[in-house]
Parts: structure tokens; C-alpha cells; sequence
């Protein structure tokens, strides 16, 4: 099984920042501060808007399209160059 590539961490990490979010976080709350706060209802209400937003505006669509971008280009290196592993604090290739 190979590692997870960095590459489909990332993209994932970019979605998960925009459910979070939405986007931008102009007023200042976010899914997690709701959370913190116990606020539950407010905190899934928030997370369903803007995954709603994630597939409907213009900037969801930029996120999502780069995270998929992303995601195959990971793909793509890892299966053009099988043997480079990240080791550490290095990428070293297996002889």
C-alpha cells in the first residue's frame, strides 16, 4: 500500500479550510468556533452552507477544481516515479 501522497493531503486539506470557513471567514466565525462554543445546531447549519457553496459559487468551484487538479497530479507522480518516497525530513529514491 502506498503512503499518502502530499499532494491528496493538501487538496483535502484546501476542501476541509473552505467547509470550515466558506470561503473566507469575513465576520470572523467558523464551523469550529460554533463547535467550541457547543453551538452544534449553528456549526452544522454553517458546514451544510458551505459545502452547499462548495458546488455552487464561483469560488467553491475554483477550490474544488484545484483540489482535484492537485489530487491527479499526485497521482500521476506517484505512478510515474514509484520509488520516490518521502523519508523524514528528505525525499530519497529506493536503489
Amino acid at each position: 500500500m502506498p503512503h499518502p501522497s502530499i499532494t491528496g493531503m493538501a487538496s483535502g486539506l484546501s476542501v476541509a479550510q473552505y467547509l470550515n470557513t466558506g470561503g473566507g471567514s469575513s465576520t470572523g466565525s467558523t464551523v469550529i468556533k460554533f463547535l467550541q462554543k457547543s453551538q452544534l445546531s449553528d456549526g452544522l447549519q454553517m458546514a451544510a452552507s458551505n459545502a452547499v457553496n462548495l458546488a455552487t459559487t464561483d469560488t467553491g468551484k475554483k477550490v474544488l477544481s484545484s483540489a482535484i487538479v492537485l489530487a491527479a497530479a499526485g497521482g500521476l507522480a506517484r505512478k510515474w516515479f514509484p520509488n520516490i518516497r518521502l523519508g523524514g525530513t528528505k525525499i530519497y529514491a529506493k536503489i
